[in-house]
């Protein structure tokens, strides 16, 4: 009776590991923002041909690797080429510093404007991190701006505001895929293993036919503690071989759990036939 009670007491505990991956957010490490671009917000606004000029720009800030993607697109620009664009710190009126170059320069790696628009998309491009920490506290403290060779100290520009997000609607990672799929096979293995009574349970986990007094055991303590300590030594191994940045490690072990247990039941009922 106590071994029973104990045996559920694990895969209530395995299957609620697996519920708290599920229910983590979408990669809270990219982080959203945008502007809208204006050259009445550049200092002093412009006052020449490209006056009227106009646009908008989104940011896509990977907060693990201080990498980002520029999205930018103008229009109304009387001047011929694009020839800077970065993001600067500095509140709304202040002309402050560069802290992440697009990597555009005047003639040699410059943007042309065709019937007065132009666009550009860079993704890869490195940020300092501190600078990554003082966007996330506060985007309105940096703009992005973007320089004609009509206006090189800037043509249009627009502090930055963090984009809101929807919960729920991104993709989940590549472990929170796992963790769901292993999830549903551990629920559907615990009620089975469980019920003992199903001809279809006994066959999902390879157990024998429910009238033989084999089909419905306790956890083998000893194989299951084999089983996990292989698979997380494993899964361990390969995420400090690969050291791959912002890989969900929590959710990479809490599939492990997951996995080692399917083992262990499969691997049981295998020794038992």
């Amino acid at each position: 009776m106590k071994r029973s009670i104990a045996s559920i007491i694990v895969i209530t505990i395995t299957v609620l590991s697996v519920a708290l991956v599920l229910v983590r957010h979408a990669r809270a490490d990219t982080v959203i923002f945008t502007a809208q671009l204006l050259a009445s917000n550049e200092t002093p606004p412009v006052s020449n041909a490209d006056a009227n000029a106009f646009g908008n720009v989104t940011v896509t800030v990977d907060t693990v690797t201080s990498t980002y993607r520029f999205d930018w697109a103008v229009n109304g620009v009387a001047a011929s080429a694009i020839i800077l664009s970065h993001i600067h710190e500095g509140p709304a009126g202040v002309a402050g510093p560069v802290r992440v170059d697009s990597g555009l320069a005047p003639g040699t790696n410059q943007i042309a404007v065709v019937n007065g628009s132009a666009s550009f998309s860079k993704s890869g491009i490195s940020g300092p991190a501190d600078v990554t920490t003082r966007l996330l506290a506060n985007p309105a403290g940096f703009y992005f701006n973007v320089h004609s060779n009509l206006n090189p100290g800037g043509v249009v520009r627009g502090q930055l505001v963090r984009a809101a997000t929807t919960p729920g609607t991104g993709a989940p990672t590549l472990s929170e895929w796992g963790a769901i799929l292993m999830g549903l096979l551990i629920i559907a293995a615990c009620l089975f293993f469980l019920a003992g009574r199903s001809k279809t349970a006994m066959a999902f986990v390879g157990a024998p036919p429910a009238s033989s007094p084999q089909a419905v055991r306790a956890i083998d303590w000893k194989l299951l503690a084999k089983v996990t300590l292989v698979v997380e030594a494993v899964i361990g191994l390969a995420l400090v071989a690969l050291s791959v940045k912002g890989v969900d490690v929590a959710g990479a072990l809490a599939s492990g759990l997951v996995v080692a247990f399917i083992l262990h039941l499969l691997i049981g009922s295998t020794q038992r036939r």
